[in-house]
């Protein structure tokens, strides 16, 4: 079944900027990818990537298919898809994803049944962005607890970041080396995190590369009596003998991946035993079957592995499809209060985030990742429309 017509949309959303692809075959069934730089800067950028792919190598009636020979052209082709980073693999991410969407929904079945199958009925989800509507740190108390009477059984924090009038976070500076407050707030914010939500909710601390390595070990080593579930990003993106010491050096098991593309990239820290917990973004490290064949990997090493989502719930329907397939699967993430930014903008039909209930998310049997665009909302923002056949 040949590819005739894709529709980026690029949205946006609360803060954020989701880019969204969808492609459409010559009998109409349509399917869906992201390119998961929603967040900080580079939308634009992965918009335009995007394109750039579809033009070059979903051009000339490509069968839907055939999304295994568009990776590897681009990969072989394309040049900067060698070594390329988020920007440039989220291009292929998408594109690869909205085809495997399209491939199960021509076959009338779920996207995990092309993965292998369904190992896991439903996904234990932490939920992360529980603080968002918070604009001071006396706040934070009480929205942990709020989301843990959601029936959130772990929650995800950012211990070292400021937050900002409207609600959102914004990371240290510097690495915060010439302000050494940093560790002694963040100890304090998480103490009172843990009384307000009780010994029996595991909180995740994601500290972004936030501090120089040094730091870092000291703040893991004081924050250890506080019992934390793992320690995520602890050093700077692709620097995996820092990422090893800082591993050595604390009690925490440590988490890594939204910002490492495709499986070249995690070969590191898989060889250097570098990490606990592998984090890949199926939005921005090569889409689906590169995500696969990660978490194939750290099996091998004996690693969890946890998809890194946020982005649209298109994202989130494409996680779950994904994590229902893999053995080592350890957590969903989930941001189940986008709602509280203002700006935010509901766009997909049939959300993943409508059923999740006490914190798990039942893993459904619709067709491909059984999500599909408010046509109404999601025209207001296209980006690009071509005609590919």
């Amino acid at each position: 079944m040949k590819i005739t017509k894709a529709r980026i949309y690029k949205i946006p959303s609360g803060g954020i900027s989701p880019v969204v692809l969808e492609l459409e075959t010559e009998d109409g069934t349509k399917g869906l990818g992201e390119a998961c730089i929603a967040y900080g800067a580079g939308s634009t950028a992965a918009a335009g990537m995007v394109y750039d792919i579809l033009e070059r190598y979903v051009i000339g009636g490509v069968s839907a298919f055939d999304g295994e020979k568009v990776w590897n052209r681009f990969y072989d082709h394309g040049f900067w898809g060698k070594g390329g980073g988020p920007v440039i693999m989220s291009g292929i991410s998408a594109i690869e994803t909205a085809m495997l969407d399209l491939k199960a929904r021509l076959l009338g079945v779920p996207v995990h049944t092309l993965l292998g199958g369904k190992i896991n009925d439903s996904l234990r989800a932490y939920c992360n962005g529980w603080y968002f509507g918070c604009t001071e740190d006396a706040q934070l108390p009480g929205a942990a607890e709020k989301a843990v009477a959601d029936g959130y059984k772990a929650i995800k924090f950012y211990p070292f970041a400021t937050i900002l009038p409207e609600g959102r976070l914004l990371h240290p500076s510097l690495r915060s080396t010439s302000d050494q407050t940093v560790i002694a707030k963040a100890l304090k914010r998480l103490k009172e995190i843990r009384s307000a939500v009780g010994d029996d909710v595991e909180i995740m601390l994601d500290l972004t590369a936030s501090l120089t390595p040094d730091d870092t070990i000291r703040f893991c080593r004081e924050a250890a009596e506080i019992d934390i579930t793992f320690i995520e990003e602890p050093a700077i993106p692709g620097d995996t003998r820092a990422l090893a010491d800082i591993r050595r050096e604390i009690s925490q098991p440590t988490a890594v991946g939204e910002r490492l593309a495709s499986r070249y990239a995690f070969r590191d820290v898989l060889e250097a035993r570098a990490a606990d917990i592998l984090q890949p973004d199926i939005g921005n490290t090569g889409g689906v079957m590169e995500t696969r064949r990660i978490a194939a990997m750290a099996e091998t090493y004996g690693l969890k592995v946890q998809p890194h989502i946020c982005a649209s719930a298109v994202s989130t329907a494409v996680g779950m499809h994904l994590s229902a397939s893999l053995p080592n699967f350890y957590w969903q993430e989930h941001f189940p209060y986008w709602s509280r930014i203002p700006g935010h903008t509901d766009f997909v039909e049939a959300p993943v985030e409508d059923t999740i209930k006490d914190g798990m998310i039942p893993v459904n049997d619709l067709q491909g990742y059984g999500v599909s665009l408010r046509k109404e909302v999601a025209e207001q923002h296209i980006w690009a429309e071509m005609e590919l056949a």
